[in-house]
């Protein structure tokens, strides 16, 4: 049974690397269209390509072929998908039960929007810490150095209130979501011994920055994890909306920190200008995404912002940047920090909404 576009999607975003983006359509004459659009493709690898075919299936696999995705994941999550969509749900579980227990009760209805409130909690706070921490080495210390120590309290208490919902699910969890906790515990070692590193001066931002991005990445994992075990049926493209809405806004996050340091340091370099090429690309792609899966009262919130006089006010700062004229948007890094913290604070309002009509079913 040919993937519908709604799996379609899901399959992409669940075999994207983790700075890709991508989206699927339907031509006019019917056909199956999969963009996949790289983040900084290095020299001699394709950028942004569709691939069109008969079905979903079909297209997914050329974009395989031609190294844009993992082949043994799309093939992986075809099976899957097919087995489920033919009616071999049980055929589905049991290949699943060699690495997930087998649970003694359904999974709590509320556990997606639970989970993903809780992951995104600490994102935003680490989010928050990644721009203060890169601006503060930039400037050696000039800037955010004393709101730094409030700034990592209020993630240590995003952070223990995600490990006791962890410890409160253990059992509906399982096993793979279980191993991307793990993944994150790890990373946030990572991140501790960071914020010693910049105490002591001993830390560059383009480190830091790559440090809280890595983590950020592992913490989204849960979320994708939790998109495909706890979000099935009517509360699917709700669930993919929240989800795709927090990865663009961690793509706004980045160039807040980044670029933020750009300014502290009064320098911008050709590589500073691909890369925010390449953020703004993702974030176009995963807004496309939220456009065509969320609810319509969650896709009119997300127009009102891009309609803001926030978002006029950074895209002119962007295309300034972009042009090599950055002097010209008269912004210092707090003023870029203020900035983009008012863009991202807007996405993140969307993202509460979103998730409000998850739980609301």
């Amino acid at each position: 049974m040919p993937l519908t576009r709604q799996d379609a999607l899901r399959l992409l975003h669940f075999c994207l690397g983790p700075d890709d983006s991508g989206s699927v359509d339907l031509a006019d004459d019917g056909a199956a269209l999969v963009t996949v659009a790289p983040a900084g493709a290095p020299a001699g690898m394709p950028g942004v390509r569709t691939f069109e075919a008969a079905t979903f299936d079909a297209a997914l696999r050329q974009a395989a072929d031609a190294g844009m995705l993992k082949a043994a994941c799309v093939e992986k999550q075809i099976a899957f998908l097919s087995k489920e969509g033919a009616g071999g749900a049980r055929q589905a579980r049991d290949a699943r039960a060699t690495s997930e227990p087998t649970p003694t009760r359904p999974p709590p209805r509320d556990l997606f929007p639970r989970l993903v409130t809780a992951m995104a909690g600490l994102l935003h706070e680490l989010q928050v810490e990644r721009g203060m921490s890169a601006i503060c080495a930039a400037s050696a210390g000039r800037h955010f150095r004393r709101e730094l120590a409030r700034q990592r309290e209020r993630a240590d208490g995003k952070r223990t209130r995600l490990t006791a919902l962890r410890r409160e699910l253990a059992d509906p969890l399982g096993t793979t979501l279980a191993r991307r906790f793990e993944r994150v515990d790890a990373q946030l070692r990572a991140v501790v011994k960071a914020r010693s590193r910049l105490d002591g001066g001993e830390i560059s931002a383009q480190e830091i920055v790559a440090t809280y991005s890595a983590t950020n990445l592992e913490l989204l994992g849960i979320g994708d994890g939790a998109l495909v075990a706890f979000a099935p049926g009517a509360q699917h493209p709700s669930a993919l909306a929240s989800v795709v809405l927090l990865y663009a806004k961690e793509k706004t996050g980045v160039e807040r920190a980044r670029f933020g340091a750009a300014f502290a340091a009064r320098t911008f370099s050709d590589d500073d200008r691909q890369a925010l090429a390449a953020l703004l690309s993702a974030r176009r792609s995963y807004l496309h995404i939220f456009a065509a899966t969320a609810p319509r009262p969650a896709e009119e919130l997300l127009a009102r912002a891009l309609a803001s006089t926030v978002e006029v006010d950074l895209a002119r700062a962007e295309e300034l940047i972009l042009a090599g004229r950055e002097a010209e948007t008269d912004l210092d890094a707090r003023g870029w920090f203020n900035l983009t913290s008012r863009k991202i604070e807007l996405l993140g309002e969307v993202g509460v909404a979103t998730l409000g009509l998850v739980a609301g079913g």
